[in-house]
């Protein structure tokens, strides 16, 4: 009775051990604690959020001030034609009262969509990109055809085109009338818990030349530890008078050309699968980097030049990416002037 009993207590305390053991062990990469960055804790909570990605307008003065830019986690700036830009914006707060001005779908941003299993909201669409939301089946807001009603026009700023605005509870709404699913497995971008500053080159500013007519540039802040964003030599302010600025800028150059379609108006093909080089950009340094994306759906990776997967600061995300022909210059501390590399 007695060897029974020290047995079961032998037991016992292994078992309540092991118990203690689990405890400690933490498996999940996402654990909340006090001394996180906010930022990174919020992404934490809200990374089963399916996001929702928003077509915004940049081709000329007239789109600009933009209004909903300075809230998202992580924006895409790629070419139109004209050798003009558009951003796709991606949210995971989806209370945002006012967004815009939203323009129109081009073929291509829906890669980046698809990538981040968002919620894609744009008004109207180029011929190729009609086509392939639908044999994509990706889940579509449209401001032109079906959703109308939830978007409304503003003169404020522009009485032309520029001018068409919704809400992301609008949106939001909206995809619950459509039944779109509305929780994510798709990881988030990966990031760091605090901010670390990288091991990598003092850069004072980054110039991207995309036009004659439009000139993109990032000036290091110090004080901030964040890159302020021009437009032309001006600060890009939003709508709500805030300068947007990025904590995080990833950048690399791909081919582009002239896409043939029923209406020829210069639209453009980019040759985004595939793989490349470029250049991460966080707290005043700059670290090269490769990207690879193997399928329109699939997730770009980033990684350094090691092969370790490339960790983001804690804060929003600027994804430049650049036509191989634009002169894009980094300056250092020292005054030097680097061009960047193009694509593989």
């Amino acid at each position: 009775m007695i060897k029974r009993l020290a047995a079961l207590t032998l037991s016992l305390i292994l078992a309540l051990t092991f118990v203690g053991c689990t405890k400690e062990v933490n498996t999940d990469p996402y654990v909340i604690a006090e001394n996180n960055d906010p930022f990174y804790d919020e992404m934490m909570e809200t990374k089963d959020v399916r996001p929702i990605a928003v077509m915004i307008d940049n081709d000329t003065d007239a789109a600009r001030p933009q209004i909903g830019l300075e809230s998202a986690y992580m924006v895409y700036e790629i070419v139109v034609e004209g050798r003009a830009t558009r951003f796709m914006a991606l949210f995971k707060d989806h209370t945002l009262e006012k967004i815009g001005p939203i323009r129109s779908s081009r073929h291509y941003f829906l890669d980046y969509a698809l990538e981040n299993d968002a919620i894609y909201t744009h008004a109207g669409w180029s011929p190729k990109a009609a086509k392939d939301i639908k044999t994509l089946g990706v889940n579509n807001i449209n401001g032109v055809a079906g959703d109308s009603d939830i978007y409304w026009r503003d003169n404020t700023y522009d009485k032309t085109w520029h001018n068409l605005y919704t809400s992301l509870k609008n949106v939001s709404d909206r995809a619950d009338k459509k039944e779109y699913r509305r929780t994510t497995e798709n990881a988030i971008p990966e990031y760091n818990k605090n901010d670390e500053i990288p091991e990598g080159t003092d850069v004072l500013e980054i110039s991207i030349p995309y036009a004659n007519f439009y000139k993109v540039t990032y000036k290091y802040d110090e004080t901030t530890k964040r890159f302020i964003r021009y437009v032309n030599g001006k600060t890009h302010d939003s709508q709500t008078g805030e300068t947007l600025s990025a904590k995080n800028i990833i950048m690399y150059t791909v081919k582009n050309v002239n896409l043939p379609d029923t209406e020829d108006k210069g639209r453009q093909d980019l040759e985004n699968i595939g793989s490349g080089t470029g250049y991460y950009f966080s707290d005043g340094k700059m670290v090269e980097i490769k990207w690879e994306k193997t399928a329109r759906d699939s997730k770009t990776k980033y990684t350094l030049l090691d092969g370790s997967t490339l960790k983001l600061n804690p804060g929003n995300t600027f994804v430049q990416i650049v036509p191989t022909y634009v002169g894009t210059e980094i300056t250092h501390k020292e005054p030097i002037s680097q061009p960047m590399q193009p694509a593989e």
